[in-house]
């Protein structure tokens, strides 16, 4: 499977210190099975590209609820942003429409 990511959450998935990739549950998340390989591509560069495999799936209701299970920088934030920046900077990304209907999901990678 294909994700494409922004440059700075690219660069930590890469480096390793992101370990948690968040996605909405949606139809194509839901096809992910543990071992399964994601190809994270850069999307200011698609030539730059990781792999990494499906270490655990973790489904949530909301982006709230995952970010309680996470330390902020095993999920790509700030070490000192509390739920509510991480939730915030991700409604940028998502809308709580989309949360609301699909729920989300915690990839470990």
């Amino acid at each position: 499977m294909k994700m494409g990511l922004n440059p700075d959450q690219f660069e930590l998935i890469r480096i390793g210190s992101k370990t948690i990739e968040i996605r909405l549950n949606d139809e194509k998340r839901r096809s992910l099975q543990v071992g399964d390989a994601i190809c994270f591509c850069n999307v200011a560069d698609e030539t730059q590209r990781v792999v990494k495999r499906v270490k655990s799936l973790r489904q949530f209701a909301t982006f709230v609820d995952l970010y309680s299970h996470y330390s902020p920088v095993s999920v790509g934030s700030s070490a000192t942003d509390d739920i509510a920046q991480m939730v915030a900077d991700t409604y940028t990304i998502y809308t709580p429409e989309q949360e609301h209907r699909w729920g989300v999901v915690a990839i470990g990678i």
